[in-house]
């Protein structure tokens, strides 16, 4: 059956049309144009605030600010009383008006070099040259999405490439582009992203950095040889030249996740440079180094969309990060401000732009003071963009850019105009700004709310339902069902009176009254407070904030371990029913039955093992953007230290295994790869926590089939080398170039001042850096390696350069030169029983690790795998099997061993008295496949415990379930947000190709499980 239960709105009254914002074509301000704001409380700047002022607007510009004193005579006066004026908001950090786009080229892959057309730099990723202001263009349509949300000028800049060259800030006025500039050469751009370029390099993360590092080197390197008289030798570098500039620059850098964000500072901080990191939400995880770090931020507010729950079985899977990270998002930019962290506000990660008001809102509600609020809107956006002498407060001199409210923009106020350069444009229309609000439609009996709002047009809505409202300007239309009345209804308004009639279809006329509801009580003044009203936190907040993160860094444990069965990987072996005391990081003391300490907690060790923690030669967990940087045959600048990724649950689950320190290696794409780097599996530290300081500085140098591309398909042809005779040639090659260099940088320290200024100073390289470290056996080499003919090579290499090999990693054919590996000094880290996984392993046999021992090589056992490496102790076993290796020797294997071959041995890798406290605890003999362990301590701190282990475990059950209880409790409104963009990385691997991009990663791929 039909409902006819509809009646009709007609709203009389109620004009649309925006006032006019028609741009002017003069460039100076207009001496005529002056205009008084009358009545309107106005928030000058954070904390000031001027009730009922009068505003002077002169041209573009404030000219003064009235307090009980009468408009200027000829000014036009616009009565604002009510409203609420705050300085226009600004946005660090946009693409607006750059509509440029670098030419598409149609490359195949790889492309080692570009193009060098009119001063551009070598690498097609590097446009620091770029000055945006020459790009700009307003764009009227683009500009709204800021407008709307009371924007009045944006710094923006094109978003591709590392150096993104210098952004320009400008208003969002509706004018030619000259007369919207306020800064033309504003920030500097950067980011980890290569963006468009079609270069291979860099095309991992670590690659970025070392290109960043490099670029910033000569671009000081430049700018001291560009000055001196009588070169004549140096090139033109626009890129360099831009970034050399005696003018300090203040950069932004693009760095879209935590872990880079950190790391972009400290990449800075290398070079005294001051700028502002772009936030990403997460900042509340790692508050204390966000804070030490002293840069500013650029905050999106990327709030996530609840986790879908509706299925049990699909919820079960959630990661409990994931849940953590929706509860406590809308509270981050209130312990960032709690921290004292500077920051802006920025459109930028938001989806629906319309959704940036409630989010704020939302970040009030959970601390966020509006005081804070208001400051990363206004003056903290405009000191970063640089533009705080004409922007972010109403003071005289500044432009004329407002946003004008009715009621509290930080509780439920409504944007109703902004002023641009001096010009009013209505988002309200003025006539409909009276009308807006809640009201109660009174009809006969029935009592019905009805609200009056204006979104790009005036919206109602009756008794919660929309009306499509339409009509003229002086009359809106509009149908809905009327609970529990007959036919439809023609309904007449007179809002100046608040009452009217309402017509049915046949005639009949009823008179009706609206009555505007109370409105809340409301301060709409933003106040320094924050919200009383912060959410309770159900999820817990840990370091790292995921599945197994510590609610706190242990501290050094004094510990009394009695009567263990102690593998002191020293001479004395395996002790039976033997006591060992911790204390401040060390073993203190070793013996039978010692005396306890006062203070000393026990540990009961009978039937138990303590070993040293296991030390891993060949790893590559906790990496972020790549093991490889698989581009050049050279790549010695990138350093895998810059990459630490210590929220990988590997350290955690490692840690479980017995494993406490691991040295992590680039991968084997290049003759000559990365730098390494040493860490303690200190679960819960920061990435410079896990570094393991003062240990040797290592790199990885690898042979065979991977460096020579044999294995990376029919695209892959042209670097050089392409056989294994090339790869000798390349290293050969390196090294000369690398003594070219140190004799350069000697010749000219010789000279005198007055030669040094009248030629080039040699340029600082940090590839051949690397390089000369290594031939000045300041820089160990650990290589990756297969084929005897190739060990062979570069022992002799080595040998004819002067250093010696710490270790050859993998060395599957080890056994067949292992005299002469002994000869030459170096040790070999090996599989315990890899084999014929690809044609140059085929030769492999499970006796090599015994072989090499036996014939006086320092053997270890590696894992190269994020797997292998917690069940190295069942690695060191198979030895015994194959070929009866002793236990003890087995295990050194795995202990003192690879601590020899790194460097370390004098603080770890055996249980002695005065070495640092590195100790597992299993619950049986440590080479069986059925020991677990029970503790485990790192510098003398238990950062595992079984016990603990299944606390946390329970713990984080019940945590997981209270978050999805309470987002089952939300409405659907309650649950939007942005879609997580988290993009997931592989498990490393020595051969593991990844294309890094940012957020776009791809082109993932490896040959084998240990290549």
């Amino acid at each position: 059956m039909k409902n006819n239960n509809n009646f009709i709105l007609l709203l009389l009254g109620l004009s649309s049309i925006p006032l006019s914002t028609d741009a002017k074509t003069l460039l100076t301000s207009d001496p005529q144009s002056l205009l008084a704001i009358e009545g309107a409380r106005l928030h000058l700047a954070p904390g000031q605030v001027v009730e009922r002022g009068t505003l002077v607007i002169e041209g573009n510009k404030i000219k003064s600010i009235l307090k009980g004193q009468a408009a200027p005579a000829g000014a036009t006066v616009i009565n604002m009383q009510g409203l609420d004026i705050y300085p226009g908001f600004i946005d660090p950090f946009s693409q607006y008006g750059i509509g440029f786009s670098y030419p598409s080229t149609e490359k195949t892959a790889p492309v080692y070099e570009i193009a060098r057309i009119g001063g551009n730099a070598a690498n097609g990723a590097i446009h620091a040259e770029k000055v945006w202001a020459h790009e700009f263009a307003g764009n009227h349509e683009e500009a709204q999405s800021w407008i709307n949300n009371g924007f009045t000028s944006v710094q923006s800049a094109k978003f591709d490439g590392i150096f993104r060259g210098q952004g320009v800030h400008v208003s969002l006025a509706d004018k030619i582009a000259n007369e919207l500039v306020y800064r033309a050469e504003a920030n500097h751009f950067l980011s980890f992203d290569k963006g468009s370029s079609v270069q291979d390099y860099p095309n991992s993360l670590m690659g970025a950095m070392a290109l960043i590092r490099q670029t910033l080197l000569d671009a000081g390197w430049y700018g001291k040889n560009a000055a001196l008289a009588g070169t004549g030798a140096l090139e033109f570098n626009a890129a360099l030249e831009a970034l050399s500039s005696e003018q300090p620059h203040y950069y932004v850098f693009d760095t879209q996740d935590l872990n880079s964000q950190l790391r972009a500072a400290k990449l800075m901080g290398e070079f005294n440079l001051k700028g502002a990191l772009l936030g990403n939400g997460r900042e509340y995880a790692r508050i204390d180094e966000i804070k030490n770090t002293s840069f500013e931020l650029i905050l999106p507010l990327n709030f996530p969309a609840a986790p879908d729950v509706s299925d049990p079985d699909l919820s079960h899977h959630l990661k409990l990060a994931e849940l953590r990270h929706w509860e406590r998002a809308s509270a981050n930019p209130a312990a960032l401000s709690q921290a004292g962290v500077n920051f802006a506000l920025t459109l930028h990660g938001i989806e629906d732009k319309k959704d940036f008001w409630p989010r704020l809102q939302k970040a009030v509600q959970s601390g966020l003071s509006e005081q804070d609020a208001l400051a990363a809107l206004t003056t903290s956006a405009a000191t970063i963009a640089g533009v705080a002498n004409i922007a972010g407060k109403i003071e005289p001199g500044f432009m004329a850019d407002l946003a004008v409210y009715q009621g509290n923009p930080f509780k439920d106020g409504k944007l109703v105009s902004v002023f641009l350069q001096g010009q009013e444009k209505a988002i309200v229309p003025k006539d409909v700004r009276p009308l807006i609000g809640e009201y109660q439609l009174q009809l006969g009996d029935k009592s019905l709310p009805l609200s009056l709002g204006y979104d790009s047009g005036i919206k109602v809505t009756l008794d919660g339902k929309p009306l499509e409202a339409q009509g003229t300007v002086n009359a809106l239309l509009g149908r809905a069902e009327l609970p529990g009345s007959n036919g439809k209804f023609r309904l007449k308004l007179d809002m100046t009176r608040l009452s009217g009639q309402a017509i049915s279809s046949d005639g009949k006329t009823q008179p009706l009254t609206l009555t505007r509801a109370t409105p809340k009580a409301a301060d709409n003044a933003a106040t320094g407070k924050a919200s009383a009203t912060t959410a309770a936190f159900v999820g817990a907040l840990t370091s790292p904030n995921v599945a197994f993160g510590r609610a706190a860094l242990p501290g050094n444990d004094k510990v009394h371990i009695q009567g263990a069965t102690v593998w002191t990987s020293e001479a004395e072996g395996v002790l039976e029913n033997t006591d060992v005391i911790i204390s401040k990081g060390r073993i203190l003391q070793i013996g039978q039955q010692l005396m306890t300490p006062p203070g000393y907690s026990k540990i009961d060790g009978t039937g138990k093992h303590l070993t040293a923690g296991i030390v891993d030669e060949h790893s590559h967990i906790a990496l972020n953007g790549g093991t490889n940087e698989d581009t050049d045959a050279v790549t010695s600048e990138v350093r895998i230290g810059d990459v630490l990724n210590p929220e990988d649950v590997s350290i955690y689950r490692s840690l479980a295994g017995g494993v406490t320190t691991a040295q992590l290696l680039h991968g084997s794409a290049n003759p000559i790869g990365g730098q390494s780097q040493l860490i303690k599996l200190r679960w819960g530290e920061s990435a410079e926590g896990l570094k393991y300081q003062g240990a040797p500085g290592s790199i990885k140098f690898a042979l065979g089939e991977n460096v020579k591309q044999a294995n990376w398909g029919d695209d892959f042809t042209i670097r050089f080398p392409q056989s294994r005779m090339g790869v000798e040639s390349v290293m050969a090659d390196a090294f000369d170039a690398a003594r070219d260099y140190r004799k350069a940088f000697a010749s000219y320290s010789k000279l005198a001042a007055k030669e040094q200024n009248q030629q080039l100073s040699p340029r600082p390289n940090l590839r051949l850096e690397a390089i000369a470290e290594v031939l000045e056996s300041s820089r160990d080499v650990h290589i990756h390696s297969y084929v005897q003919s190739e060990i062979l090579m570069f022992i002799r290499l080595a040998e004819a350069y002067g250093f010696k090999v710490k270790a050859f990693t993998h060395v599957l054919e080890g056994y067949k030169v292992a005299k002469e590996l002994a000869a030459h000094g170096a040790g070999a880290s090996t599989f315990s029983d890899w084999w014929a996984y690809k044609f140059e392993v085929y030769d492999a046999i499970v006796q090599n690790a015994c072989l090499m021992q036996q014939a006086g090589v320092l053997t270890s056992l590696n894992s190269d795998s994020f797997e292998m490496q917690r069940r190295l102790n069942q690695e060191a076993a198979k030895s015994m099997m194959y070929c009866d290796m002793s236990p003890e020797e087995a295990w050194k294997m795995i202990t003192i061993n690879p601590a020899k071959q790194l460097g370390i041995d004098k603080d770890t890798g055996s249980i002695k008295e005065g070495k640092v406290a590195d100790l597992v605890l299993w619950d049986a003999n440590p080479l069986s496949v059925y020991a677990r362990t029970e503790m485990v301590w790192v510098d003398g701190k238990r950062f595992y415990s079984k016990e603990e282990d299944a606390a946390m475990r329970q713990a984080q059950a019940e945590e997981k379930r209270a978050l999805v209880q309470k987002i089952l409790t939300l409405d659907e409104s309650e649950k939007a947000g942005e879609t997580p963009s988290d993009v997931l990385e592989p498990e490393w691997h020595c051969d593991t190709h990844f294309i890094f991009a940012g957020q776009n990663r791809s082109n993932q791929h490896q040959h084998g499980a240990h290549q």
